[in-house]
This record gives C-alpha cells, structure tokens and sequence, in this order.
C-alpha cells in the first residue's frame, strides 16, 4: 500500500480511497481540484499499480496500515475522508474502527459485506473473477462495457486512453482479483460502529442504483446518521473520474462544515 500526499499546504486534511481496476492517473484531475483545498491523503492499493510490487491482501489489512501511516504522520483526527467502491469498503470498515476520527464522510458506491450463505458468496466470487479476466483480455468486451465515447474525459484520446486502460488491467496478478472481489465483498465490521458523530453521506448513480440496492439497505441500519444521494445519468465511479469539477463541487458543499448540501 502506498499513499500519494498532495496540497501539503493545506490546513484541512482529506483520505482518498479509490475505486479498484482504475489507475492512479485516472483520479488526477480530480486530485488537482481537490488539493486546491486539501491535504489529500491519495491511498494506491497494493496489486493496483505495476511500479509498487505486491499483491492485494484485504480490506482490514488496507485499513489497517492506512491507520498507521495517518498516526506516523500525526494526523490523529481527520477533516474529511472519500472511498469509492472497494474504495468504500475501505472507508466504511475505516469509519466504523474509529482509530483516526473523521468529521464528514463520503462513501461513493461502497460495497458493504454479502449477507447470504457461504456457497453462494463463493459462487459469486469465481463469476467475479472470471467476468475481470474476460474484460481485462478482451478490448472488445471492455469498449462495451464502458463505452469510450462516455468514459474518455474531454480532450482525450479515446485510442489512447483504452489503449492505456487495456495495458493496465493486464497487470494485475489472479491473486490480487480474488482479494480484491472476496475480501471487498466479505469484510470484518464490528456490531456497532464507532462513527457515531461522523456525518456520512452514500452517493451512487442512478445508472447503478439496481446494484447498490443491498449495500444501502446494509448501511442505513449500521450507519443511522447516513444521508443517501443519487446523481442522475451517472454510473458506477463516473463522477469521480469524469466529472472533477462537478465532482468537486458537490464534495466540498457536503464536506465543508459551513456549507449546506
């Protein structure tokens, strides 16, 4: 695990947990914005980027050496924290530990632990696995399910860009996969959160709201406090990646304590 500091200049400190299967310079323009205001802590997942070597072990284990970067830092109370996907996963467990406070929080599209039986979380971890092999090899099949005319940021080459994408997912090893989908979907959580005073905000796109379906039922009873908000013609990560500006703009109205959503 590695973390990327930016805005060092800036008195409010940010977490950024990422999405899975996206490479750091996909979150670059969005990093930018935000480190005009934030000390941006940018986590990079092990097994996601091929220049840091090792695998993706877990979630608890992220979080865990997230936690102990923080405290060798001396950041011992966050301002905000952002996790997006398996991103989320890491900043639900993150919040409910409670070792580093967190003033407001927005969990993007988070996956929350299955709740059904043994075999069939197995069942749906080798369709898991099997599914990012196929678009990882296949530029067809990747083009399809993000099709580049909506998934290429303005003043990109799509070519390029999928040519890059293409490039990367090959990188990640079979182990770093099965961590990812198992532990990302089966994650410890104590019974009773420790983020009782966070102010936690669930935002996901309409275009995925089918499949968030459980992980907000989940988090609306373990989070009592937590705000949902759905951001229409978006799918899952989109405004993160593709919209920094708006992206931004609705972060620091809900992340600013001033500032009214």
């Amino acid at each position: 695990m590695r973390i990327l500091e930016h805005g060092q200049e800036q008195e409010r400190t940010l977490l950024f947990f990422p999405c899975t299967a996206e490479p750091v310079w996909a979150f670059e323009a969005t990093i930018a914005l935000l480190a005009q205001r934030w000390h941006v802590f940018q986590v990079v997942f092990d097994g996601h980027q091929p220049e840091y070597p090792g695998d993706f072990t877990s979630v608890e284990r992220t979080v865990d050496e997230v936690t102990e970067y923080l405290k060798s830092r001396g950041v011992l109370r966050l301002d905000a924290a952002y996790g997006c996907s398996l991103g989320g996963a890491c900043l639900t467990r993150f919040l409910a530990l409670g070792k580093v406070p967190v003033s407001r929080a927005i969990i993007d599209g988070g996956i929350t632990p299955y709740q059904f039986a043994y075999p069939l979380r197995r069942l749906r971890l080798a369709v898991d696995v099997l599914s990012f092999k196929i678009v990882a090899n296949s530029r067809k099949v990747l083009e399809t399910a993000f099709p580049p005319e909506r998934f290429t940021l303005p003043g990109h080459d799509p070519v390029e860009e999928y040519d890059a994408m293409e490039r990367y997912l090959k990188t990640y090893s079979t182990r770093t996969i099965r961590n990812v989908f198992w532990s990302g979907n089966n994650y410890a959580l104590p019974e009773t959160p420790a983020a009782s005073d966070t102010k936690i905000a669930y935002w996901y796109g309409e275009d995925e709201e089918k499949d968030r379906r459980g992980n907000i039922r989940f988090l609306r009873r373990y989070f009592p406090q937590i705000q949902f908000r759905a951001f229409p013609k978006m799918a899952h990560a989109e405004l993160v990646i593709m919209h920094p500006e708006e992206f931004c703009r609705y972060a620091e109205a809900f992340l600013d304590p001033s500032g009214e959503e």
